[in-house]
């Protein structure tokens, strides 16, 4: 999982956490796992969550495809922003 931070203003800070793409479905308990940790950590230092949103960067599958009509798609790649601010 990569973090990235963006500075937000006073007391305030966008943490981006961008999934690796392994051609295979995400794990949601992984990955939230993974922030519930950084969340964590934040806290201890000060900082709450404001704002959550998530994103897939990613798709597989041939959902839309007309001649096929298999449908079905998952996540291969997906983010999760955050927004923190100082308690």
């Amino acid at each position: 999982m990569r973090v990235q931070e963006f500075y937000a203003g006073q007391g305030q800070t966008i943490a981006l956490y961008v999934s690796e793409d392994t051609g295979q479905m995400i794990s949601i308990d992984q990955l939230w796992a993974f922030v519930a940790q950084d969340a964590q950590r934040r806290a201890a230092e000060g900082w709450k969550i404001v704002s959550v949103g998530s994103l897939p960067l990613r798709q597989m599958g041939t959902a839309g495809n007309i001649f096929l009509q298999s449908g079905g798609q998952f996540a291969t790649m997906a983010s999760i922003v955050i927004v923190y601010a100082a308690l």
